[in-house]
């Protein structure tokens, strides 16, 4: 009951890595990660999304591919959304942080917590941590970026990020669902 109807609502969102080196079991992690985050799944360890919560998808390589938005809980299309999208190009990593934030930004800080989560297993080589940094500074209301980490993920340039923005970086080279339960608890 806490979940979906004492929690203050929160805006979320996922910037997904689909650069070429996710081809395959990264793929595959980032998918079962997400099927489960995103489904009745996760009701069963006490931290699913609730109906006044809202949640944007924005998967990214060599640029940023899109952004799919959700809210009430209705999240079979950010699912189809995920599950369609093939792994290719760079890590444009720092512009897809970036985009969150602009997403974000203008948030109504009292009905919703913000906040940005990266899942990446690669190195950011498309943009750079002074642009998002410069955009972070910049703004009003400060949303944390946590990461999770899968793969071959430059855990250095993860914790940069994290220390902006009062954050924190999860290992989910192990167990996917594991860090994204951490990630809710501070959410």
């Amino acid at each position: 009951m806490y979940q979906t109807e004492l929690r203050k609502p929160v805006h979320v969102a996922f910037c997904l890595d689909y650069s070429g080196s996710m081809y395959g079991n990264g793929n595959t992690q980032l998918i079962n990660a997400m099927e489960y985050i995103l489904t009745e799944k996760a009701a069963n360890d006490f931290i699913q999304f609730s109906d006044k919560d809202k949640i944007d998808i924005i998967p990214f390589a060599s640029v940023i591919k899109g952004i799919k938005s959700s809210t009430r809980g209705a999240t079979d299309d950010l699912l189809t959304y995920i599950k369609e999208l093939e792994p290719n190009g760079s890590t444009a990593l720092y512009p897809a942080a970036a985009t969150a934030l602009q997403l974000l930004e203008n948030e109504d800080q009292n009905t919703y917590n913000t906040s940005i989560i990266l899942m990446t297993d690669g190195q950011a080589n498309v943009g750079r941590f002074s642009n998002l940094q410069a955009k972070y500074l910049s703004m009003k209301n400060k949303i944390p970026i946590y990461s999770i980490t899968f793969g071959s993920a430059d855990e250095r340039e993860l914790q940069e990020i994290a220390e902006l923005t009062n954050a924190k970086v999860f290992d989910g080279k192990t167990d996917l669902v594991k860090a994204f339960k951490e990630v809710r608890g501070y959410n």
